[in-house]
């Protein structure tokens, strides 16, 4: 049995087959760990999405799925507070007859996975660098109990667009909506902080050089004291395809690779740290994969 954490897919379910048939994935034995946006942008988002429910459901315990921002953007779009754009192309999933199905899985689906067998702990965008992993953990929980309730999760998702709060301080979790917000930006947002923690959002299209000209880094070279870095654990994580899965940091692992852009699709194996990828056959016009995935 092999354990496999796959960067973000897109909707690029072609690639999705052809990684999981050159790892020689086999269902039911080996375990799966997808690190959010499942779709979004991409040319099949109804044949992923199928595929990774099915897979789901026939075996719970082997697949792991984590939600990302544009996981988050289809829940608010179906539920009414945020308008479908055509580049994401989620028109499919809207008039399918089996969009409920679709949410369901959604609205269980957590922002951390953290197995503690493995010591791996993989989510979209990365762990919010004042925070361990038990945290981390009890943070996504307060997220799944929003998410799970239809009049929190409405609420929610009709707020869940804004910058703010860029921080994180225990007096937050009193705030049900700025503390759901900034959860949701943490896991799934999060690119570069500044060195008082606070998320930016402004620097998305730059290089990390010119964003150092403006005191500001990536999340994960905010090392010790700074509590997520947990030596025993793997954090892998998605979001960002500009590092093209290099981030250059003991047991933090960075697998998006802009398969969306036209790049590669990349995943790790957990028990011996390879990472095999296939080449992207999606061709979409795109400025700059330095903008959000």
């Amino acid at each position: 049995m092999s354990a496999y954490v796959f960067g973000d897919l897109h909707g690029c379910y072609d690639e999705f087959s052809k990684l999981l048939h050159k790892i020689d994935f086999t269902a039911g034995k080996d375990e799966l760990y997808l690190t959010g946006d499942l779709i979004g942008r991409g040319p099949h988002p109804e044949k992923t999405l199928d595929t990774i429910i099915n897979l789901k459901q026939k075996f719970p315990d082997k697949i792991h799925c984590v939600l990302g921002n544009h996981d988050l953007n289809f829940l608010a779009i179906t539920a009414g507070f945020h308008a479908a754009r055509k580049k994401d192309n989620l028109e499919g999933l809207l008039a399918s007859e089996k969009l409920d199905r679709y949410l369901q899985f959604y609205y269980s689906t957590p922002l951390i996975y953290i197995d503690h067998s493995k010591k791996l702990a993989v989510s979209h965008a990365g762990v919010y660098p004042m925070w361990d992993l038990e945290e981390a953990q009890k943070h996504s929980d307060a997220f799944s109990a929003v998410l799970a309730d239809p009049l929190t999760r409405k609420l929610f998702l009709s707020n869940m667009y804004a910058d703010h709060p860029v921080s994180y301080t225990k007096e937050l979790e009193y705030s049900d909506l700025n503390y759901w917000r900034f959860i949701v930006n943490a896991f799934t947002r999060m690119r570069l902080c500044d060195k008082k923690l606070n998320l930016d959002y402004g620097h998305s299209d730059c290089s990390l050089k010119e964003a150092e000209k403006d005191h500001l880094y990536p999340w994960f070279k905010y090392g010790k004291p700074y509590m997520y870095r947990n030596s025993a654990y793997t954090l892998a994580f998605g979001h960002w395809a500009a590092l093209n899965a290099e981030c250059n940091e003991k047991n933090i692992i960075a697998l998006d690779t802009g398969c969306v852009w036209g790049n590669k699709l990349t995943c790790l194996c957990v028990e011996n740290g390879k990472k095999t990828t296939v080449k992207s056959g999606v061709k979409i016009e795109f400025s700059s994969m330095k903008k959000s995935s």
